[in-house]
């Protein structure tokens, strides 16, 4: 009869292809756990009052641009914005008002521009870098009690229409 001789273990396929899968699992988790704190979230843009555990969109700001009668157009030429706004009180319109060019994806992409009152309604500055295509638009006041917002749609071209909307 033929005897069946044993190897040593470090001989054998199997003691390494399970060490093998225990070992990816330290390597995936210690790189899942650099990518999630070297990449904090993103901070929350919006009228948003932390309530507890939760976040309650409070409104406030839209509907004290709704009270106002505030709505624009927004024209971009190369690097030149020009604002339009019209209110129910357009002489009472801030000297300077805040454009924000929020990024799709990433705050690090994000543009501000402060435009001067030209006339009364009309404003207009000048941008440093042009805004990304797809851009949420966000016009405030500089103590930002109302808000106004549009999108980008592709390269302006056109008028956006700036209205005042939930973030």
């Amino acid at each position: 009869m033929n005897e069946f001789v044993a190897k040593p273990w470090y001989k054998e396929p199997w003691p390494f292809i399970l060490i093998s899968i225990t070992g990816l699992g330290v390597v995936a988790g210690s790189t899942l756990a650099y990518i999630g704190l070297s990449n904090p979230p993103e901070i929350v843009s919006g009228d948003f009052e932390q309530l507890g555990r939760g976040l309650t969109d409070t409104n406030i700001r839209t509907a004290q641009a709704r009270s106002l009668g505030l709505s624009g157009m927004l024209h971009i030429n190369d690097r030149e914005a020009r604002l339009e706004l019209s209110a129910l009180d357009a002489d009472g319109l801030p000297e300077t008002l805040l454009v924000q060019f929020q990024h799709p994806a990433t705050s690090d992409e994000d543009r501000i521009l402060v435009v001067q009152r030209l006339s009364a309604g009309v404003y207009s500055g000048s941008l440093d870098v042009a805004p990304h295509p797809r851009s949420r638009i966000v016009v405030a006041d500089l103590p930002q009690s109302w808000w106004l917002a549009g999108r980008l749609q592709g390269q302006p071209a056109a008028a956006i229409n700036l209205e005042p909307k939930r973030l």
